[in-house]
Formats: structure tokens, C-alpha cells, sequence
């Protein structure tokens, strides 16, 4: 039965490889014209729009883009002048 489970087993796998949802997901078809803007841009199927980081198309590279956070300044409470003294 262990046999006929582990033949079963290899047989499923072997039907598996790497598939992309989107053709420019895939780096051999980044230099394709499909896969540059403008062509690209108007159904958001860019790579770097797919993959979300800046991408070199000529090497078939991905860069880490550089994260920018901005830090909101605290809100300020105005200080009470002297004509506006709290308790009178």
C-alpha cells in the first residue's frame, strides 16, 4: 500500500512547475512589449506595479525600493495668553 501511495505521490508532482498569474510576472518576458509602459500601465500589469518593488528590466533585477515614512508631527495644544488665564 506504501508503494502504491509514494508512486501515486511522485506522479502528482511531477505534473508541477512554476506558473505566473500574469505573463509579466515572469522575467523572461520583461523586455516583451507587452510588459512595457505604456502598454502595460492601463491594465496594471507593469512588473514593478505586479511585484510592488522597482525593478531593473534590463538585467532581470529586483531592487528594494526605498521606503519613505513621513512621522506626523504631535498635535500642539495653544498656550493660554495671559488675557485667556484659565479660572477667571
Amino acid at each position: 500500500m506504501k508503494a502504491v501511495m509514494l508512486t501515486l505521490s511522485l506522479l502528482l508532482l511531477a505534473g508541477c512547475e512554476e506558473q505566473y498569474r500574469y505573463p509579466c510576472q515572469d522575467p523572461a518576458n520583461w523586455n516583451k512589449e507587452e510588459c512595457q509602459r505604456p502598454v502595460c500601465e492601463a491594465d496594471g500589469t507593469c512588473p514593478d506595479q505586479l511585484i510592488g518593488k522597482e525593478i531593473d528590466l534590463t538585467q532581470g533585477k529586483i531592487e528594494a525600493a526605498e521606503e519613505t515614512t513621513t512621522v506626523a508631527a504631535p498635535c500642539e495644544q495653544p498656550q493660554p495668553t495671559s488675557e485667556e488665564t484659565p479660572g477667571e
